[in-house]
């Protein structure tokens, strides 16, 4: 069986990622794993929580830690089976992430998959497995994605893989969200059509990656996904569900609740939309940029969230100031 890199990005939540670690500890596969943790330089203590909970289950010798990225180390970097890499800043998704992907690619004995998960997930023992077996069955597909079920409803599926998304109005809809998982595991996983992998559990082929490049790290959060499945399906590779890999997600916690980290997902969210249309169509790029002001606009009224109306109107400020000023003055 082949090495698979996992890749766990942490940001203010070492509970939840001890969670996580803690559920991967129990997964059930024969072949060698590298377990690869990045700090976004987290002030919750969260690299020292990390690293005491390493020294418990694994022998310093099995253990690499890296401060600020891996700047210090030219590839090939060394084989451990747990890593804890400090990225030294708040890189975001796609910069935590793709960190990680650099070690994972770049050992001595490099990874053949890659499976990033959020740091709000737990999985079952199979569910590593089970992605493996489904990519050797398929492999022209780059990307998979896992039945991600509801962490405190375990019986509720978030998404059957991931999700249709509508270009043209921005919004998205959770394949079999909501749905029972009984009726949900009856489906044929070949007839379920993604337009992109959630991005709480990504399973990657790893020469596709080699291919096609990192994460876009153009998009601070939200939309990486969106624009890796683009990248992917131009190079020939389709993305698919694999329904027999179980993924439990708590869904908000790693965004976080109160009203500053709501803003600053608001912020995100509308800006990489807005980055993610002009980059793969463009030719929508002034409608929907219309429609997603005024129905952004509804919804806050709608709901009494005033306090979000400062991130939308910033982020479309940013927006223009960087597509078209930008632009225009190069």
């Amino acid at each position: 069986m082949q090495k698979i890199g996992i890749i766990v990005l942490n940001w203010q939540g070492w509970r939840d990622t001890l969670a996580c670690l803690e559920s991967l500890r129990q997964l059930i596969y024969e072949g060698p794993l590298t377990l690869i943790v990045c700090d976004n330089a987290s002030a919750d203590d969260s690299f020292r929580q990390i690293f005491q909970w390493a020294q418990q289950h694994y022998t310093l010798t099995e253990i690499g830690v890296f401060i600020h990225g891996l700047t210090e180390l030219a590839a090939p970097f060394p084989d451990y089976p747990l890593v804890l890499i400090q990225t030294g800043a708040n890189l975001g998704f796609a910069g935590g992430n793709n960190v990680g992907i650099r070690y994972a690619l770049g050992q001595e004995n490099p990874c053949e998959y890659l499976w990033l998960l959020n740091n709000d997930t737990t999985v079952e023992a199979s569910a590593l497995s089970a992605l493996y077996q489904h990519a050797k069955i398929y492999p022209h597909q780059a990307m998979m994605g896992s039945t991600l079920l509801d962490f405190y409803q375990r019986d509720r599926v978030q998404c059957a893989g991931g999700c249709h998304y509508f270009p043209r109005l921005t919004i998205f809809r959770h394949v079999y969200g909501g749905k029972p998982l009984p009726t949900v595991m009856q489906a044929d996983e070949t007839t379920v059509k993604l337009d992109y992998v959630s991005g709480a559990a990504l399973f990657l082929r790893s020469s596709a990656v080699q291919q096609v490049g990192w994460l876009n790290e153009d998009y601070f959060l939200f939309y990486e996904e969106l624009d890796y499945t683009q990248r992917l399906k131009r190079q020939g590779y389709t993305i698919g569900w694999c329904k027999q890999s179980i993924v439990y997600h708590k869904g908000s916690a790693s965004i976080g609740t109160s009203p500053t980290q709501l803003s600053r997902a608001n912020y995100y969210e509308n800006l990489s939309a807005l980055k993610y249309t002009a980059r793969f169509y463009p030719y929508w790029l002034p409608w929907v940029m219309l429609v997603r002001l005024v129905g952004k606009s509804l919804a806050l009224l709608k709901r009494r969230d005033f306090y979000l109306f400062s991130p939308l109107f910033q982020a479309y400020r940013d927006f223009i100031r960087q597509h078209y000023f930008r632009k225009n003055s190069a």
